[in-house]
């Protein structure tokens, strides 16, 4: 498991399922659009493939970070197709200002991740008709951690598969709340919570610890 893919796509769809509760929306109904797909891009898209999501469409100038995600389930292409075809826009280009506020659909739900400074501002986001808008600095991989690596030692798991990572998501976009996108990283019982949810989800291994 890697921080940058896996981590960050766990966090990623926690922060999506959790605007789409409050939305009412569902993922299983919406269209998730990926902006590159380099390491963090190819994890989340392949994660919410892997959820259920109706459809993932990215795009990435590279041919072979776009081939390896179509070979996990994400239809390609163009960059104006994904911004005008997603219900959930996610940017993890590395491109400061790179999405226009114009470009942004009423309703849309828009995670612009890339650090130190994002495609768009959250707040640009929200005044141009985004739901719900976040970047890095909110949707970040450390609230994965270090429940994701504990659940998977207190199931004596031999890897972190799909359902342990979906699992970890979904157990972060309940404890959310009604008045923020994703709990806060500080709380120890997030974390707790987080580990009991991914060792249940987990193969077991007999003699692990419960």
């Amino acid at each position: 498991m890697h921080d940058d893919v896996h981590g960050t796509a766990v966090v990623a769809l926690a922060a999506v399922l959790s605007a789409c509760r409050r939305t009412g929306t569902e993922l299983e109904q919406s269209t998730v659009g990926q902006l590159g797909l380099g390491a963090a891009g190819y994890g989340i898209s392949s994660l919410m493939v892997e959820a259920g999501a109706a459809r993932v469409v990215g795009f990435d100038p590279d041919e072979g970070n776009a081939e390896r995600a179509r070979e996990r389930g994400v239809d390609l292409a163009s960059e104006e197709e994904v911004l005008e075809e997603s219900d959930v826009l996610i940017a993890t280009t590395g491109q400061p200002d790179s999405i226009a506020p114009d470009r942004i659909r009423d309703g849309q739900v828009v995670l612009a991740l890339s650090n130190p400074e994002p495609e768009i501002d959250p707040d640009r986001a929200l005044d141009s008709g985004a739901a719900f808008a976040a970047d890095g600095s909110m949707v970040n991989n450390v609230l994965g951690y270090p429940g994701i690596f504990r659940g998977a030692l207190m199931a004596g798991a031999p890897r972190i598969d799909s359902r342990m990572k979906l699992a970890a998501a979904r157990v972060l976009a309940e404890l959310s709340g009604e008045d923020r996108m994703l709990p806060d990283a500080l709380d120890r019982e997030v974390h707790e919570r987080v580990a009991e949810a991914v060792r249940d989800a987990a193969p077991q291994r007999e003699g692990a610890a419960t």
